[in-house]
């Protein structure tokens, strides 16, 4: 019998993952930073952390925004493969309006990057929510399930590892649960972890730390 998948989160900065997070210990980070100029900092330290944490054939999947896309791009190549750029498609009233550029925008990028040679599942480069699905039940910049499903069904298998240190609203964290995968979250915002902890309690999963 299978064992059930196991549920980590990890209230802390993500730049003491040293100090809760093991080497070669994940298979994919799946995370959703904030967009704003004034959070460029974090791509520093996430693409430390994936060099740190990923398995050798593991594999980076981050949705950003496009203001800043060279500089995100040229800070995560300084250490992981460029693989490709996905776009998530969120249709409908919803899609925000980018002022400094006069644009109404009805998608994200979604940037693949791995440790090594990528070597998993062949994939098509669009994900299509349904119409006004951006669900900010849970977060004010949290995506929809139904989202990260079609993402994860892409590149993700049962058993794998997935880690996500910019965890919110827990989006994440549900979908890699109900796929059977173990979950390590983070965020430095006791109230995501909260929040991430009660949705995904009746999932049926062990909780092997919470902090």
């Amino acid at each position: 019998m299978a064992s059930k998948p196991f549920l980590e989160l990890h209230h802390k900065d993500i730049r003491e993952y040293r100090e809760f997070l093991l080497p070669e210990s994940v298979d994919w980070v799946i995370t959703d930073p904030p967009y704003s100029k004034k959070y460029l900092w974090v791509y520093d330290v996430l693409v430390e952390m994936c060099e740190y944490v990923l398995k050798p054939e593991g594999g980076l999947l981050v949705m950003v925004g496009q203001s800043y896309l060279p500089e995100i791009i040229n800070k995560l190549s300084s250490r992981l493969n460029y693989v490709w750029t996905l776009a998530y498609l969120t249709p409908g009233g919803q899609s925000p309006y980018i002022w400094t550029v006069r644009c109404n925008t009805f998608w994200k990028p979604v940037l693949l990057f791995s440790k090594g040679k990528y070597l998993g599942k062949a994939f098509g480069d669009v994900i299509k929510t349904s119409p006004n699905n951006n669900d900010k039940r849970f977060h004010k910049w949290g995506q929809s399930e139904e989202g990260f499903d079609l993402l994860f069904d892409k590149f993700v298998f049962p058993g794998q590892t997935i880690l996500d240190p910019f965890v919110g609203g827990g989006t994440t964290a549900v979908v890699a649960l109900k796929r059977g995968c173990n979950f390590i979250g983070v965020d430095n915002d006791l109230s995501a972890i909260l929040t991430t902890r009660e949705r995904c309690q009746s999932l049926g999963v062990n909780f092997v730390r919470r902090l």
